[in-house]
């Protein structure tokens, strides 16, 4: 033992001596050699002095052990150690002298350059079995302090080799504690912390390791900034240096450059720590701001610790400053620096130190993070040249995919990650980066806040871990230990400039926008799968609570702020929705959402509050910029309200969205109206800019508010009570606040009642007429969409009041909402639908409301409303009590005294336009209720505006509406007789005509009329005097025949002359010149002959005469304006009713004749009968065809005038001459004339026009019997229902001539289609009386299937071809040259185009295929589509109820539901028919086919319900032989197979065998096939029309099969494939990868072995294309099996495709 130490003191000793000799030699060498010295001896020096440091302290550690255990040898080794520990001093001394020598000396030479490489690797840690051990600390202080003067001496390939082993110290420095430490506040078990990058803060309490830490910091920065320095990187050094690219030195300088800055990429890549320090220090470097040299401030967007760490580092030489902080204390140098510093790590340069290498894939996405992060903050910097930089580059990296399809590729050929997206490769790790950026804009301090709120909300780690992700370190602290955590406030950043702010939350925006799988994760299905949106979402709020303080609108960080939450709320409603669609059970996670979303809300309303309540300036029209981002900030708030209120947030129990986002203590309690106040004072306060989003708004709160009263409703939550809001009642246009609306009192359950009476004091307050148009059209919106569902009474009261609104929109939207809006001044009140109020409101609820006690009730009433309000009102009322749901359930008592009342106060003045419409309303109101109600007849004629006001008014009012309902009204009046006597006895017809004074009225109607042939013509008083005299016409005829024997026969006398005079002079005025006149005439005539009975009443004898001038007149009149010269459509409409009417009275005086001069009545009627049957095919037809559907009712009203009897000419039994007959046909009673007239004479025309005409007036004829005698039994027996149902056959067979007439228009036939149910209908009347016996129905529907070729036997059928005809159609199909020329198809008896019944064919082949042939009738009727049919007095009449009656009559809805079990074999054969090459087939087809499914979506939705058995049909019928039906169904498929999936062709693996004999369940690798037969063989078709439709499905199945073989394609909705799991996507997507897989196998084996081979170019065509894009979507290993073949084949191919001239030059 006292050898070894011996000898150890000799070796110190050696040492020493060598040391003296070195340093003596040292301070001998001069000039270069010195250098070569340094660099050689300077490494030695510093590790020899470490290891003399350790020796030094072994050999302390030996002299305390020796002491503590003495021997007895032990004194003599003692002092031996104790020497040695003396020459260690001696050889610390002299090596500490040796050092500072060479510190000296380098200082002062500034060429000398120093082994900073070698001084680098003493300071690293030094592995020793498992552990690293550290160098001594003499080393690596003394070292740090020669690379600090050596790094200003290195070039930039020198520095570059610096920096792996600069970040290595660092990184040693920084994994000095460990995070999982107990007390630590990252204790989480199972979590790696060193690539989350945490670090503890040891090295920010321990002043050695701090300022080791800073200055390898300096080191790191200066290095870089040397590095950056190179020339090569210069585009200008580079132009002018030229030649320097050839020297040998300078390329592999440069070639050494790229190597180590590639190992530092490296580094950084696979150390995390590392990279986020570096991260740490570039973001320090890029956000430092020199601050005065007097504040105590330290930078935005730095901490304390690095702020010191950074202005305390030592400046470069060449400076002459003493610190990093002067040095850099000028802009110019500062910008300098950060340039250089920007150009390495800019995405688009040549190092871009973040970046992965394009071989490395995107790794982690961190690297990409931290460059876009540092990019982002630099475009906020306040220089403009390092923004403008900093922009540039960012925008070129975001721009890198744009309009590429596909991502960078690895060397195997496929992407470098299977499952990175665009915005992987853009942004890397999005959450990351965004949280990052968030953590940026709020300050560390308040995200350290948020971290620990958000901590405590999760369980798992993997949330954990997303809520801490950064791209920059983590410290981490002992929360027990207050220096540690002192420490860590200290590294927390404080929050970054304004304008870095609005740079990162604008750039953040941007990735919510761009990416919508931002948010969703991994095992979406789990309860914690939320952590990102919550983590995003809380830190939003954050920094929106941060900055949303007074004056802040008007900054742009509140702008872009808000604009974040507006795109976050997009996103996390959309997560939210589908949790809950999904079925989740992760309420928790719902909840977190729900809370997020809220809070969202309530910021939202907090910055929307002063403009709703008129505090917010509004911007002027020049506005500044601050106005702007005003504007702008406003605009998002919108969009987070409508986004929210849309989303199902907005139903939540918890209502928080109707509360300006405060959440409800329970599930029960009420509603609130805050948000609707707070909006509607939006809308009123906001500028004009702005006004239509804070509508929108309004409108969106509106649907959620909608949707809440139905989940109320269909909850059923117990409806309770509110509390009246104070003073709501006592002044409605008082101001309602947030405040006040919150504060109202409900009940503790949720009701629509409360919710109502909330809503109502709102709506009230917005509609007042100075509130801005905005505020009154949300009220009209709200009152009419939500408020009319829950309280009808009061809402109809406030939209009452709004038709009067000044505003058109309001005054609509009102009208509209109580149906008035199309129905305003016309005569028909009948509400049949869509009524705005049902029978659960008795209409005297409305009459009190509306009408009574105005002068008590604060709101507005009728009297108070403005005119136009009134007539609405008026009219509404009327609908009301004459709705199909409360016919005659009301008492219009109130409602006639208003309108009376309203007359009498307009009485004697001038009227404006809108007075007179509602005068027009007052008299409708009059008409109309006088008409049913003998309480309305008594108040009119005990009112102040009697009989004589109603009578003057008839015939002096300035509205020709008004003066007709006043003269209904006097009629109504009349013929009440009860009104007139004291009602002891019944009165005679004088004492009757006495009382009413009709002579007085019948008079002065006469001396009006007498003027129509005089100069002094006024054309009111005469069409005032047509309506009241036919008035007092028509009530003297029914009290004739119902009154006692005159007592007063002379004025009985009077009165029959001023009648009879009045009839003959309505007759002469039918003609005259002047339109309004001779239409007033006509329907006065219409009035006059008016009954309400099944039979005409006893014309009497002492207006034969009368009569018969005013028949000779009418006649005349019929003649004059349906002919060339002076026809007139509407005058003539006008005459034919008023015909039908004069025959139908004058039947009982057919046969008296006059002598003298005077007119024969018996010949007139016949020649006005003639002159209607003049009007079918004549000019007048032309115009309106519609004409002739008046002329048959017209007939027949005539024709079934009387019931039944015996008629004086003894013809009615007799059977009719085969040809027309004019003297036997006027010798015939009505019935038979009419009928005998049009099938011996009209239909036998040669006339096409004239026999097509016919078809809509036998309509008329045979829908009159079928609609009478299913209704009444008793009208069987008629004479003119017998004679129809006797005739029937003939019925049967003129319309089916006439729907198979090539020229017939689209009213003959569907008159036709009506007629042939109309005949059904007849039939099935006549069989429930037992009239009739089924085999009638059997013989009925075999000639009507016969017709339409649906039997064996083709003998009877219209489409039976003559041999003339077959022979035509031969040489037609053989006729190859004429082939593109336009034919008329041939076929059919006696040349009729078998196109003209394709479509009926086609629906007797369903009725059939259903063995339902009564089915037939029904989808004749639907397909019908005539705007005639739709007209309100049409519609009833000849509806498919009323028509076919008792054989299957149903309304349109109910014939849909019927046939909906037969839908699987109806929906082929429609779907073909409406793709018929006939225009006319496919139009009537295509009526059915809407008609039938509703057409759109649900047409879309029924073809997909039946897809498969509606492709195999249409398949099938594309191979038919007739060239039609492969045409149809060519059409039909092109349409059908569009964006079909493989497993709604049928799925199943792969099959090529389709033999199809076996084949009983095709799957879609076989259904896919034949649509390419199909497809290729109607290519290739004989017939144009197969051919272009054959050309359109090849392109539908070519745009089918690529579909079907990309495996990325899918049928996931974007918002649903957001949030699936990844085990759902990984599914999906592996489903979808099989069935590609699948598709491209089938395909491609077919398109290989036969698509190429087709004969057919085009057909060839096709297939080449669909090759081609095959090969771009399908997977290499799908096309690897068949490449071979299809290389081959296409090889071979070519040759067929080349063009004749290169055949020729080779």
């Amino acid at each position: 033992m006292a050898d070894s130490t011996a000898s150890a003191l000799d070796g110190l000793k050696g040492e020493l001596s060598t040391l003296n000799r070195v340093s003596h030699r040292l301070a001998m060498t001069e000039g270069g050699a010195f250098e070569k010295v340094v660099m050689a001896l300077l490494p030695r020096l510093l590790l020899r002095i470490g290891k003399n440091d350790d020796d030094k302290k072994a050999n302390l550690r030996s002299i305390n052990n020796k002491r503590k255990s003495p021997s007895s040898d032990g004194e003599e080794e003692t002092g031996s150690l104790l020497d040695q520990d003396s020459q260690h001093d001696a050889i610390h001394k002299k090596l500490i002298e040796m050092i500072s020598h060479i510190l000296k000396r380098t200082r002062s030479d500034h060429d000398c350059k120093l082994p900073c490489l070698d001084i680098l690797g003493l300071l690293l840690p030094k592995s020793e079995g498992e552990e690293k051990v550290s160098a001594n600390p003499f080393t690596v202080n003394l070292g740090l302090a020669f690379l600090t003067l050596g790094m200003n001496r290195c070039s930039p390939t020198e520095a570059a080799d610096l920096l792996p082993g600069l970040l290595e110290f660092i990184g040693s420095t920084l994994q000095s504690v460990d995070p999982n430490a107990a007390g630590s506040n990252n204790n989480d078990t199972g979590v790696d912390w060193d690539t989350q990058r945490a670090v503890g803060v040891i090295h920010l309490l321990d002043p050695i390791a701090k300022t080791r830490h800073n200055q390898a910091y300096h080191l790191i920065l200066r290095c870089l900034e040397r590095v950056s320095n190179n020339p090569t990187e210069s585009a200008a050094a580079r132009r002018n240096n030229e030649a320097s690219k050839t020297d040998p030195s300078t390329t592999e300088s440069n070639v050494s450059l790229v190597s180590s800055l590639r190992e530092t990429k490296q580094l950084l890549s696979s150390r995390p720590i590392l990279s986020a320090a570096m991260f740490d220090l570039f973001t320090d470097v890029m956000l430092y701001n020199p601050v005065p040299a007097n504040s105590t401030l330290v930078p935005s967007g730095l901490s304390t610790a690095s702020y010191q760490c950074l202005v305390g580092g030592a400046a470069s030489q060449s400076s002459g400053a003493k610190t990093w902080k002067d040095e850099f204390s000028t802009r110019s140098n500062l910008r300098r620096l950060k340039l250089k510093l920007l150009d390495l790590v800019a995405p688009c340069r040549r190092f871009a130190l973040f970046l992965p290498e394009k071989s490395e894939g995107i790794g982690s996405g961190d690297g990409i993070s931290r460059t876009v992060a540092l990019m982002t903050l630099l475009s906020g910097d306040t220089d403009p040249d390092i923004k403008n930089k900093a922009e540039s580059y960012l925008r070129s990296h975001m721009d890198t995919y744009r309009g590429r399809k596909e991502l960078p590729l690895g060397e195997n050929g496929e992407a470098q990650d299977q499952n990175a997206t665009t915005q992987d490769y853009l942004l890397g790790n999005s959450v990351s980066l965004a949280q990052t950026l968030l953590v940026f804009s709020v300050g560390g301090a308040s995200s350290l806040i948020v971290d620990k709120s958000l901590r405590a909300q999760y369980t798992n780690d993997e949330a954990k871990l997303i809520i801490q992700s950064r791209l920059g370190l983590r410290y981490s602290a002992d929360s027990a230990v207050a220096s540690q955590q002192k420490a860590l406030l200290s590294s927390t950043r404080t929050k970054v400039s304004e304008t870095a702010v609005t740079s990162c939350l604008k750039f953040v925006a941007k990735m919510m926008d761009d990416n919508p799988k931002m948010l969703a994760q991994t095992n979406m299905e789990r309860d914690e799968s939320d952590a990102k949106a919550v983590s995003i979402g809380t830190r939003v709020l954050a920094i929106l609570g941060d900055l949303n303080r007074p004056g802040s609108s008007t900054k742009p960080t509140m702008e872009a702020a808000v604009s974040l939450l507006n795109s976050l709320c997009v996103r996390i409603s959309m997560f939210y929705d589908s949790r809950l669609d999904g079925g989740s059970n992760a309420m928790g996670s719902t909840e977190r959402l729900r809370q997020i979303l809220a809070r969202a809300m309530a910021g939202t309303c907090s910055i929307l509050a002063p403009t709703a309540s008129g505090e917010s300036s509004s911007p002027s029209s020049n506005s500044t910029r601050a106005a702007n981002i005003q504007i702008e900030v406003r605009n998002s708030c919108y969009g987070v309200v409508s986004t929210l209120a849309r989303s199902k947030f907005s139903v939540d129990t918890h209502y928080a969205v109707f509360d300006c986002g405060k959440t409800a203590e329970s599930v029960s309690a009420a509603i609130s109206t805050s948000t609707a106040v707070m909006l509607f004072g939006c809308a009123a306060n906001e500028a004009d800019v702005l006004r239509p989003r804070a509508t929108s708004a309004l409108d969106a709160l509106l649907g959620s508010y909608v949707r809440v009263v139905e989940v109320i409703n269909q909850t059923g939550h117990t409806k309770a009570s509110a509390q009246p809001t104070p003073n709501a009642d006592e002044n409605p246009w008082a101001t309602l606040t947030a405040t006040t609306a919150s504060q109202q009192i409900l009940s503790d359950h949720v009701s629509a009642d409360a919710l109502a009476r909330s809503l109502f004091p709102l709506m009230w307050t917005a509609s007042n007429p100075k509130k801005s148009k905005s505020s009154r059209i949300g009220a009209v919106r709200w009152t009419a969409s939500l408020l009319l569902g829950l309280d009808k009474v009061n809402a109809v009261h406030l939209l009452c009041f709004l038709t009067g609104d000044e505003d058109m929109t309001v005054s609509m939207i009102a009208k509209q909402a109580l149906r008035v809006d199309k129905t305003l001044g016309e005569d028909d009140v009948l509400c049949t639908k869509d009524s705005a109020v049902d029978d659960t409101v008795p209409f005297e609820e409305l009459v009190h409301i509306l009408l009574i006690g105005d002068t008590e009730s604060p709101r507005p009433k009728y009297a108070r409303f403005h005119v136009r309000a009134q007539t609405a009102t008026i009219r509404f009322l009327l609908q009301q009590l004459y709705s199909e749901d409360s016919l005659y359930g009301g008492d219009c008592s109130r409602l006639v005294a208003t309108a009376l009342n309203s007359l009498a106060s307009y009485k004697g003045k001038t009227l404006s336009r809108e007075e007179t419409d509602l005068i027009d309303e007052c008299s409708i109101v009059l008409s109309t209720c006088t008409s049913n109600s003998r309480d309305a007849r008594k108040l009119v004629i005990g009112s102040g505006f009697g009989t004589a006001d109603l009578s003057a008014q008839a015939l002096t009012s300035n509205s020709s509406k008004t003066r007709r309902h006043f003269a209904l009204a006097m009629g109504h009046l009349y013929e009440d007789q009860s009104l007139w006597g004291d009602g002891s006895q019944d009165l005679s017809l004088g004492s009757w005509a006495k009382s009413t004074k009709l002579l007085f009225s019948a008079k002065a109607c006469e001396e009006s009329l007498h003027t129509l042939s005089g100069t002094n013509l006024v054309v009111g008083q005469v069409h005032g005097a047509a309506f009241l005299g036919a008035a007092c016409v028509r009530a003297f005829r029914l009290a004739a025949e119902s009154s006692n024997p005159d007592t007063n026969a002379k004025i009985v006398d009077k009165c029959w002359e001023r009648i009879a005079s009045i009839v003959s002079l309505l007759g002469e005025g039918l003609a005259h010149a002047d339109v309004a006149i001779g239409n007033a005439c006509s329907r006065g005539l219409v009035v006059a002959f008016s009954y309400e009975s099944r039979d005409a009443p006893i014309l009497n004898g002492r207006l034969f005469s009368a009569f018969a001038k005013a028949l000779a007149a009418l006649n005349g009149a019929l003649k004059r304006f349906s002919s060339i010269d002076h026809s007139d459509a509407t005058r003539a409409g006008s005459l034919i009713e008023a015909a039908g009417l004069l025959l139908a009275a004058s039947t009982s005086g057919a046969g008296h004749t006059q002598s003298g001069t005077e007119v024969d009545l018996g010949p007139t009627r016949l020649q006005c009968v003639e002159a209607l049957f003049a009007i079918l095919g004549s000019t007048v037809y032309r115009k309106d065809d519609e004409l002739a559907l008046s002329v048959g009712e017209a007939l027949a009203r005539y024709a079934d005038a009387l019931g039944s009897g015996e008629w004086s000419t003894g013809k009615d039994c007799e059977e009719w001459p085969e040809k027309y007959d004019e003297v036997y046909a006027s010798a015939l009673p009505p019935h038979r004339h009419v009928l005998f007239t049009l099938f011996q004479r009209d239909l036998a025309a040669s006339n096409p026009l004239k026999r097509n005409a016919c078809a809509a007036a036998l309509l008329a004829l045979v829908g009159h019997c079928a609609r009478n005698a299913n209704a009444d039994e008793s009208s069987i027996q008629r004479s003119f229902v017998l004679e129809v149902w006797k005739h029937l056959s003939l019925f049967q067979q003129a319309f089916l001539k006439l729907l198979a007439d090539p020229k017939s228009k689209q009213l003959s036939r569907e008159s036709c289609c009506k007629g042939l149910a109309a005949c059904r209908g007849l039939v099935a009347a006549m069989a429930a009386s037992d009239c009739s016996d089924a085999q009638d129905v059997t013989v009925l529907n075999d000639k009507l299937l016969k017709a339409f070729g649906q039997t064996t036997n083709y003998g009877g059928s219209a489409m039976m071809e003559t041999e003339g005809e077959a022979r035509e159609r031969r040489n037609i199909d053989n006729d190859v040259a004429g082939e593109g020329v336009d034919r008329t198809d041939v076929g059919g008896a006696a040349g009729i185009s078998e196109a003209s019944l394709e479509a009926y064919k086609e629906m007797a082949a369903c009725a059939l295929s259903l063995n339902q042939v009564d089915v037939l009738y029904s989808l004749m009727i639907l397909s019908t589509n005539h705007p005639v049919w739709s007209v309100s007095t049409m519609k009833d009449k000849y509806s498919a109820r009323a028509l076919l009656g008792k054989a299957n009559g149903a309304s349109i809805e109910e014939i849909r539901v019927s046939l909906r079990p037969h839908l699987k074999n109806l929906v082929p054969k429609l779907l073909r028919a409406c793709n018929d090459p006939s225009k006319m087939t496919a139009t009537q087809m295509n009526v059915l086919w809407v008609a039938l499914t509703g057409g759109g979506s649900e047409s879309r939705a029924l073809i997909s319900e039946h897809l498969l058995s509606t492709i195999d049909s249409l398949i099938k019928d594309a191979g038919s032989k007739l060239w039609k039906a492969r045409a149809g169904a060519c059409g039909a498929l092109s349409d059908v197979i569009v964006g079909r999936s493989w497993n709604e062709l049928g799925g199943g693996g792969v099959e090529v065998d389709d033999e199809g004999i076996f084949v009983t369940s095709p799957t879609a690798s076989l259904r896919l096939i034949r649509l390419w037969k199909v497809a290729m063989r109607a290519i290739d078709d004989v017939r144009t029309p197969v051919r272009e439709r054959g050309e359109a499905l090849g392109r539908g199945v070519k745009a089918l099969t690529i579909r079907l073989c990309d495996p990325t394609s899918t049928d996931t909705p974007e918002d649903k494939d957001i949030f699936l799991s990844d085990l759902q996507r990984r599914e999906k997507e592996k489903e979808n990868e099989t069935t590609a897989e699948y598709a491209a196998t089938v395909s491609l084996g077919w398109l290989v072995k036969y698509g190429l081979n087709q004969a057919c170019a085009e057909a060839t065509g096709i297939c080449i294309s669909t090759l081609l894009g095959i090969v771009e979507v399908a997977k290499p290993s799908t096309l690897q099996p068949v490449l071979s073949e299809l290389i081959g084949s296409l090889l071979m191919a070519m040759s067929g495709l080349e063009p004749a001239a290169l055949n020729y030059l080779q």
